[in-house]
């Protein structure tokens, strides 16, 4: 029985947690216990009980039953009397970092120590929200005929070409860890599922130390039939607006345990990329060829939380030459190519496909790249629909929602150019 249960509970109850507290004022003592649903303050009085207390450290894993009592005092206005007290696995002493948060432990020690970390209400309450996030935009993708894949990360060429791949030995090969799973999304179209999504960790060899990469994510990716940019970058809304209606019903007490409070607006503003360059520089911020820049990210999202009163934009219309090959080109200069930004970061990447195999492949050759690399194009000329999809960040996502100022905090296990453990 958990905690929050128990509370409800008239009977006598038997819990199992991590002991958080001991405070022994003499003839009485006090356990604060702890499981993932909260704390319950335990009343221990008598010689027996007394003894068993005597037993106890802070993070014990212990069994506790008794009988609870009504207390303005205790949290929850609930505390336990205790009738046995029975530890189960003793915890060493003193413990690596401070579970108390009374202390403040810096971030790589913390990540050290995560499953240690983890113990603590805020740091366990990230991964409750992203869960919550998972299960609700898959909720939203089966409501709306989406066919989950399952796709290879190893791969035999890079999905992107360049050089941010991580090379691995494949038996007496060389293969590649998957920098997305577009291809697999794309040509699983091909077969009449006219759409998919998929749900796993993305590998990208970016040598950078800043508080937004990663160099291995999950990636929350669809795929569909569409003759419009515009076809996903409204599922894309849709599937947000459904996504943070749920969380900001279920999830009260991690907002709260944030102290945030997330509205969706009543529509998503579309900004194309040249105008958007005019409004960040009118603002005093420079821009790159192509490229917003973070400062010009920032910057947008300001101007349109200000105008717009949304959190959310929608950068579109980027020069094709700064795109990936296989976006398609919508005439001579631009991409049907989209980024959403949210509070400030790009969460999302997306847009239409070039479906014709011989743009496709003079695409690639455009890029300086060898279409012969690519095996997906001999699929592709057997009757390949208009398509298009995105990717979204899954840790970014969690970072902006909840304010987080390093996505690795909103990472299990973080992996960048000096990580690689725990």
């Amino acid at each position: 029985m958990y905690i929050i249960d128990a509370l409800k509970s008239k009977e006598n109850i038997k819990l199992r947690g991590w002991v958080q507290e001991l405070r022994d004022l003499g003839k009485v003592k006090f356990v604060v216990l702890r499981d993932k649903t909260g704390i319950l303050q335990i009343v221990v009085k008598g010689e027996e009980i007394s003894f068993k207390f005597k037993e106890l450290s802070k993070e014990d894993y212990v069994e506790i039953s008794g009988k609870l009592i009504d207390s303005k005092q205790a949290p929850n206005g609930k505390e336990m009397i205790p009738d046995a007290i029975k530890v189960i696995s003793k915890s060493e002493q003193p413990t690596p970092i401070d579970l108390s948060e009374k202390i403040e432990t810096g971030l790589d020690k913390r990540i050290d120590w995560r499953f240690l970390d983890m113990r603590k209400p805020k740091s366990m309450a990230v991964f409750q929200l992203q869960s919550e996030l998972i299960k609700n935009m898959t909720e939203f993708m089966h409501t709306n005929g989406f066919t989950r894949i399952f796709s290879s990360k190893i791969v035999g060429s890079p999905t992107e070409g360049g050089t941010e791949y991580f090379p691995i030995v494949y038996f007496d090969r060389e293969a590649f860890l998957a920098q997305s799973p577009q291809f697999y999304k794309e040509l699983s179209l091909l077969t009449g599922l006219d759409r998919v999504y998929e749900i796993g960790m993305v590998y990208r060899a970016e040598p950078h130390h800043t508080p937004r990469h990663l160099c291995e994510y999950a990636s929350f990716d669809y795929e569909m039939v569409a003759d419009t940019m515009e076809e996903i970058m409204s599922m894309e809304e849709e599937l947000l607006r459904h996504t943070f209606e749920k969380i900001k019903r279920d999830c009260k007490n991690i907002l709260e345990l944030y102290g945030i409070k997330v509205e969706f607006p009543k529509s998503i503003p579309r900004v194309h990329f040249n105008d958007a360059v005019k409004i960040v520089e009118k603002m005093g911020v420079k821009t790159e060829p192509g490229d917003l820049t973070p400062a010009g990210e920032r910057a947008l999202s300001e101007w349109s939380q200000k105008e717009k009163k949304s959190d959310f934009v929608f950068l579109y219309g980027f020069p094709w030459k700064h795109k990936i090959f296989y976006a398609k080109r919508n005439g001579k200069v631009d991409a049907d190519s989209f980024d959403l930004l949210y509070k400030g970061l790009e969460i999302t990447t997306g847009g239409l496909r070039e479906e014709n195999p011989e743009k496709r492949a003079q695409n690639a050759k455009d890029k300086g790249l060898d279409p012969t690399q690519f095996d997906h194009l001999r699929f592709l000329k057997y009757g390949n629909p208009p398509h298009g999809g995105l990717a979204i960040g899954i840790e970014r996502l969690t970072c902006q929602i909840l304010g987080l100022e390093n996505i690795r905090e909103a990472s299990l296990t973080p992996r960048d150019p000096n990580r690689l453990t725990p």
